[in-house]
């Protein structure tokens, strides 16, 4: 006889697979460019990537959002395509130290506590194309959870969530500037992509200087910059490192992925 206690179990595994089976069926095509130095994001299997000279130096386990890909205000999605980090949040503050507004609060909080605060460091991002050039007014990060349970599958709000003796060992390999691409893809399609040595993207240091250095992104609404600023600023920034050409990348290069 099949029991109450039977019957919840099953239902339990059958919700996983439903979830297991939904982030796996993201598209696996290729991507426009590569980090060969910097940090790749690929959502089809929940991975992060960090690339010295085209070769992998770390890579860890992520949960992105549970809403899907995308970069509308309120959506709660993860936005695709090329980002770099603006700044970092969190130094000398212990494992699991709870932060609000990218400001630590001074409480601490477990692995798997039942709550769910952004914790133990903050790597905060900026979008560099036109369509993703919000990332930074959504408060995209990258962030320490204390729902290490959900690492490995889509949970989160937005953000990409890690393990915080993952965000801990990875803190020290980012800076300013540094270029994230987030993508569709698996991480062995990415993979290939760096062997067959396709285009690199890098963040010239003059774009590096324009990035925004507060929690919400202001420079749209300077007066001098007017609102078109942050559309200048994802238009030139994406070069290829071997030419120093600008890449033209392109809304619809995600045009079925993003809503």
């Amino acid at each position: 006889m099949i029991n109450r206690h039977t019957t919840l179990i099953c239902l339990t595994v059958s919700l996983l697979a439903c979830v297991s089976c939904r982030h796996n069926k993201m598209p696996d095509t290729p991507p426009r460019a590569v980090v060969r130095d910097g940090v790749a994001i690929t959502l089809r299997d929940q991975k992060l990537t960090v690339f010295r000279d085209g070769k992998v130096v770390k890579d860890y386990e992520i949960s992105s959002s549970k809403f899907g890909m995308g970069s509308s205000v309120g959506s709660h999605r993860t936005p695709l395509g090329i980002h770099a980090v603006t700044k970092k949040v969190g130094e000398g503050q212990p494992s699991g130290m709870v932060f609000k507004g990218c400001r630590p609060t001074g409480e601490v909080v477990g692995t798997d506590s039942g709550r769910d605060p952004i914790v133990t460091r903050v790597i905060q991002l900026a979008g560099l194309e036109p369509f993703n050039s919000n990332s930074h007014k959504r408060r995209i990060y990258i962030h320490g959870t204390p729902e290490e349970r959900f690492i490995g599958r889509p949970a989160s709000y937005g953000c990409i969530r890690m393990r915080s003796k993952d965000v801990l060992e990875l803190y020290p390999y980012v800076y300013r500037g540094m270029p994230v691409a987030i993508e569709s893809c698996s991480q062995s399609t990415y993979m290939k992509a760096e062997r067959e040595h396709a285009r690199s993207i890098v963040v010239p240091p003059s774009v590096v200087a324009k990035l925004p250095t507060e929690t919400t992104l202001r420079i749209a609404h300077h007066p001098a910059a007017g609102h078109g600023a942050s559309r200048r600023l994802a238009r030139t920034t994406v070069r290829d490192a071997a030419t120093g050409r600008s890449l033209a990348l392109r809304r619809s290069n995600y045009a079925n992925s993003i809503q």
